[in-house]
């Protein structure tokens, strides 16, 4: 019976039919063979991919221990649609009574054994190990390679034996090791062309081979080396040859290296290619080879990161051709810039902010010097931002990158509206593993409208300016910035603002954040977090205007309490913000999909002073000295706690986050909510 399938190609029905299958379930079988039976209907010969299916089942069959299993097949064309058989032989499943090993005196039977053994969940004992002869070969294939890294050159690791019970249920392995004299590096010498110069760099290579078993990898490695030393020291066409002979035996290797450095090289002149948009001052200021200089094969690779870490370019080749004069090369540089323009969208949401988005343009090279100039604007149901930025990821031609950032903002909190316009000038280095130092000065001038607060004992600076210099240090070694699921996260940054530096309140703020991700299992993992923040008056400032201040709770700190309501509050309820703060956390995260979360979380956090003046029934601060101490003294106290679930769905962009949170302490004098729901994009830290 023919019917139309694929398309407009014509395809066979057959009607499969399995018999004599006991271990294996008739989906199993199908599953082996899936790809063949899926082409059978297809195929313009029938009988080699039905064929072709029946090998697929033995294997399967074979890859669990059925040694002697055999599938044949029969078409049986009378019936329609036409039927295809399969019939199985299974035969006893074949496991190891045991592997036997006959002249291996340098390895242990049982460390051998566990070439067998180590990918069946480790070493156990042989009673339940299935017999598999592809990985009884592979096994020993691997032993042979373990012989000869340790320098058994001649070992000959012999056909293993297979002697099977007479039930055939059981087998035992056989097999014969000649293992041969082991070879070992006695000597190392160098011929020819070796100056003082390049031998002082040489004496160290024979130390690092010198009685270490002999494999003919060790002479490519000890070939390259040499190579790499002589284009260190200007020679790009140096030939090495190093040659193997024995001994006073032949146990001993002596290994001799003749060498040809050829002409020394030195820059004669650089050619760059490619660059339509980047200048070329910009390209050599990235290079640390320059017209007149040795060359270096350690420079040339430090060109080529140095320009391609730029992200300027898709492409980067830096190679030699001959010059005018003798001995003097030519340094090409061939370039494939890559896109220097971008636009992006941004979206988001915020169980306080609600609906937030922002949009913004990206210059990668401006005017072709390798700066970048980012504008971005932004804004929520709650909030307005502008900034413009121009960064100089390398400041005169060093690693520190500069940034002039300069913003305009406006925030509508729980108890006040911030409308803010500054400007900074950021100076960082990053280093290796993660490691990132800032530092900078920032001026801010602040306009604190809407206040809600009733408070009698609070002044509360509404119209000032701050100029501060920061510093700060941060270390980022987290698998995902995302959702991660190692690795860890610290940064601790100090802020001074004075009035020397131009600033009309005076301040000392201090911030500190640790994060730490531990993988449970392959799902699981466990997120630790602590951030704590202390601001003081400085000197003529008695308090700190409320704008500076720190606030607790919300989607991103205590999660049992809606945004900013945790810590003291004035008459009306409104919250007023403290001088330190401090959150500690401990989430469990696990996946469910590629793209679903849930996560199990407590949340402990304070405000300090966690009560206003007037709550205590005391008179407003009248010295710097009081506002410091009671912060201090309340630093680690009042602390909330915040009990919940959560359900993560995973966008490119972070987390789409629900989280319940529960107060199991509430403070009913206080009116704290029992319990909160957050809703927003992004992990909580």
């Amino acid at each position: 019976m023919l019917q139309l399938g694929g398309g407009s190609a014509w395809a066979r029905e057959y009607r499969l039919e399995f018999a004599g299958n006991q271990a294996f379930s008739e989906g199993r079988l199908r599953q082996a063979a899936a790809e063949e039976l899926a082409a059978l209907p297809f195929s313009e010969f029938p009988a080699a991919t039905a064929d072709d299916a029946a090998f697929q089942m033995e294997l399967a069959y074979r890859q669990d221990g059925y040694a002697f299993a055999r599938v044949s097949y029969a078409f049986q064309p009378e019936e329609a649609p036409e039927r295809l058989v399969f019939s199985v032989s299974e035969g006893p499943r074949v496991t190891v009574a045991g592997i036997l090993f006959a002249g291996n005196t340098v390895f242990g039977s049982e460390e051998l054994l566990a070439f067998f053994v180590e990918e069946k969940g480790g070493f156990s004992g042989l009673a339940s190990l299935p017999f598999v002869e592809a990985d009884m070969r592979a096994a020993l294939s691997e032993i042979r390679d373990l012989y000869l890294g340790e320098g058994y050159s001649q070992v000959l690791v012999g056909e293993p034996e297979f002697d099977f019970s007479e039930d055939r249920s059981r087998v035992t392995v056989r097999c014969a090791i000649q293992e041969g004299v082991r070879r070992t590096i006695t000597e190392v010498g160098f011929h020819e062309d070796v100056g003082p110069e390049a031998l002082a760099l040489l004496e160290d290579l024979p130390e690092e081979l010198l009685g270490k078993p002999y494999v003919p990898r060790r002479k490519l490695l000890l070939q390259s080396r040499v190579r790499e030393i002589f284009s260190e020291l200007g020679f790009p066409d140096a030939e090495v040859t190093v040659l193997e002979s024995s001994g006073l035996n032949f146990s001993q290797v002596r290994l001799d290296v003749a060498i040809d450095s050829g002409p020394r090289a030195s820059i004669g002149s650089i050619v760059i290619r490619g660059n339509e948009r980047t200048g070329e001052a910009f390209i050599r200021d990235r290079l640390t080879l320059a017209e007149g200089d040795r060359y270096s094969a350690s420079a040339k690779q430090k060109s080529f990161r140095r320009l391609y870490q730029t992200g300027l370019f898709s492409r980067v080749a830096i190679g030699l051709a001959e010059g005018a004069g003798e001995g003097e090369r030519v340094l090409e540089v061939d370039l494939q810039e890559a896109m220097a323009r971008e636009v992006f969208l941004q979206g988001g949401w915020g169980s306080y902010e609600l609906l937030r988005g922002g949009a913004g343009y990206q210059e990668n090279n401006l005017f072709g010097t390798g700066r970048v100039f980012r504008l971005e604007a932004g804004g929520s149901t709650k909030s307005a931002n502008l900034q413009a930025t121009v960064t100089d990821p390398w400041l005169l031609g060093s690693e520190i990158s500069a940034d002039f950032p300069v913003h305009y903002r406006r925030r509508e909190e729980p108890s006040f509206t911030r409308e803010e316009l500054g400007a900074s000038l950021l100076f960082s280095r990053k280093f290796q593993k993660g490691l990132a130092v800032t530092l900078g000065y920032l001026y801010r001038a602040s306009n604190i409208t809407e206040v809600d607060s009733l408070s009698l004992t609070e002044v509360l600076e509404r119209d000032y300016t701050t100029a501060s210099a920061r510093f700060q240090v941060s270390r980022d070694r987290r698998d995902d910035i995302f959702f991660p699921s190692s690795g860890h996260r610290a940064f601790a940054a100090a802020e001074l603002a004075d009035p020397f530096l131009g600033s009309g309140i005076s301040y000392y703020r201090f911030n500190l954040g640790l994060r730490k991700f531990l993988p449970l299992s392959e799902k699981n993992t466990l997120a630790l977090r602590y951030d704590s923040g202390l601001i003081l008056p400085g000197r003529g400032q008695l308090t700190i205007p409320i704008g500076e201040r720190f606030f607790n709770g919300g989607e991103n700190t205590v999660r049992s309490f809606k945004e900013a309501q945790l810590g003291p509050r004035d008459a009306a309820g409104e919250p007023l913000g403290g001088d330190a703060f401090n959150v500690f956390a401990i989430e469990l995260r696990r996946r469910l999909t590629e793209r679903l979360a849930a996560s199990l979380f407590f949340d402990y956090g304070n405000v300090s002073p966690n009560r206003t003046r007037e709550e205590l029934g005391e008179q407003p601060f009248a010295h710097r000295s009081e506002v410091i101490d009671a912060t201090l003294a309340d630093y680690f106290k009042g602390f909330r706690p915040g009990v919940g679930c959560g359900l993560l769905y995973l966008l490119p962009v972070g987390p789409a986050r629900l989280d319940f949170a529960w107060n199991p302490d509430r403070d009913r004098e206080r009116g704290e909510d029992e319990y909160a729901i957050h809703f927003s994009i992004g992990t909580a830290f």
